[in-house]
């Protein structure tokens, strides 16, 4: 048995399955975890979320910003964008009611303790250590779950944007929401930067997350999508899979083999 965890999809069906047989997925004993921004702009978003949830057996999906924007429009109405036509047309889809309530209970961050690693869409805002970031999502995921309503009215927007213990609420839960799919610059006090977008280069007076120090670093090696800027890049014990498919890069895949002596596998497609 092997699990692969693979970059953002972002509605790229047609790299998803051209990928999948180059690794030589077995349904009958492979694992596949993703690292969220399953849908949007690739063109065949409802494909691959109808594709995901028939194999939900086989499969572990982390929140991403873009699923996270399609289920705001699902269930706030007010939200919705005609112009988005992949999003539209998984709203009139028959099954999109099924869809959407598969999608708003997935995680925002997987711990794997098997094969020794932590996925979560953009990050993990560098001050927590990972017992909080774990209580944190859980935290999210429960709004989710239990008051989807209440949630997508008050998800957007970029405050708080510094941590504090003392946080309640939804500004508790937007916090944190944004730390693991939007996340990918602080200031130097600490505080989550969200207009900065590409290259590290370009924003010298910013500090990328997996660099803030004091970084509190995890045993386990953490695996992100969300920065396609980065690429395929590994530092400081984290991993990023989003290698711009959408953008006309590539669709990205880390094998991991239960069988320790196994090295790790990049597949491209």
């Amino acid at each position: 048995m092997s699990t692969y965890i693979i970059g953002d999809v972002q509605g790229c069906f047609d790299a998803l399955m051209a990928l999948l047989v180059k690794v030589k997925f077995n349904d009958s004993k492979d694992k596949l975890i993703f690292c969220g921004d399953l849908v949007n702009r690739g063109g065949q978003s409802l494909e691959t979320l109808r594709w995901i949830y028939a194999h939900q057996q086989n499969c572990q999906v982390t929140l991403g910003n873009h699923d996270l924007s399609l289920l705001a429009q699902y269930y706030v109405k007010r939200l919705r964008k005609t112009r988005n036509r992949e999003f539209q047309e998984i709203f009139k889809a028959t099954d999109c009611s099924n869809l959407m309530t598969w999608l708003k209970n997935q995680k925002l961050l997987i711990h794997n303790k098997k094969i020794k690693k932590i996925i979560v869409h953009a990050g993990i805002y560098p001050l927590w250590s990972l017992k909080r970031a774990k209580k944190e999502a859980k935290y999210v995921e429960s709004y989710l779950r239990d008051k989807p309503l209440v949630f997508f009215n008050n998800m957007y927007g970029s405050k708080p944007n510094h941590w504090s213990k003392s946080l309640s609420g939804m500004d508790r839960a937007r916090f944190a929401v944004n730390s693991f799919t939007r996340m990918r610059f602080l200031f130097k006090n600490n505080g989550l930067n969200f207009k900065a977008k590409g290259e590290i280069e370009s924003f010298p007076q910013l500090i990328p997350w997996f660099r803030f120090k004091p970084y509190k670093k995890k045993k386990h090696t953490i695996i992100i999508g969300h920065w396609s800027a980065l690429g395929l890049m590994q530092e400081n014990n984290v991993i990023c899979l989003d290698t711009g498919k959408v953008w006309g890069g590539k669709l990205t895949a880390l094998k991991i083999s239960d069988n320790p002596k196994h090295k790790q596998q990049i597949f491209q497609v």
